[in-house]
């Protein structure tokens, strides 16, 4: 079975690469257009606006980061392991779309003011499903934490900026860093003694 990518998927990654590379506000309608290869106006019979392109990349990632984490946060596990599972889980949306995260990430900022409080409220959906976790994992004695709200927000600004410095032709695997990084976080904050 073949996957046909569309105009429509096409200026969705241009949008990600392009805002990724250059920042929203300095990406034009015509920046993306050029970069699939129509004319600039021809790329509004796909989208309405910037706006709307910079919506569908944002929403995409949240898609993903949710569809990648709710199994993991959902399923009876011991919670090191879930914590695990999540961690690499939500590696490997990160540097499965680099560009997407990293608009997802920082450049979400710049949505119309409804479109904004949506992600916030997503975001901080998302941020609730680890802060369940790392709760369950102190009610359990198995974290030495004692507040689940910053150690969910101490995991998730270590794993967020990834894209900053993961390769994909590097020295590591996305799996290695996954498991590197679930080992740092993990072994930091787990409880020592009983």
């Amino acid at each position: 079975m073949s996957l046909t990518v569309t105009k429509k998927d096409e200026a969705r990654q241009a949008a990600a690469k392009l805002f990724c590379e250059q920042g929203y506000h300095a990406t034009s309608v015509r920046d993306i257009a050029e970069r699939i290869g129509i004319q600039g106006g021809s790329l509004y019979s796909h989208f309405a606006s910037k706006d709307e392109l910079l919506w569908a990349v944002v929403s995409d990632a949240a898609d993903r980061f949710f569809a990648s984490l709710r199994p993991v946060a959902e399923a009876d596990a011991p919670i090191l392991n879930k914590l695990r599972k999540a961690v690499i889980a939500h590696i490997e949306v990160v540097t499965n779309d680099l560009d997407a995260a990293a608009v997802y990430i920082v450049e979400w900022r710049h949505l119309g003011d409804e479109r904004r409080q949506e992600v916030t409220k997503l975001r901080d959906e998302y941020e609730a499903l680890w802060r369940d976790m790392v709760e369950q994992g102190i009610r359990d004695r198995v974290l030495a934490a004692t507040d689940a709200a910053s150690v969910s927000r101490f995991i998730l600004s270590s794993l967020n900026y990834l894209f900053t410095w993961y390769r994909p032709d590097g020295p590591m695997t996305a799996e290695e860093v996954g498991s590197m990084m679930a080992d740092y976080i993990l072994d930091g904050i787990k409880r020592r003694t009983v």
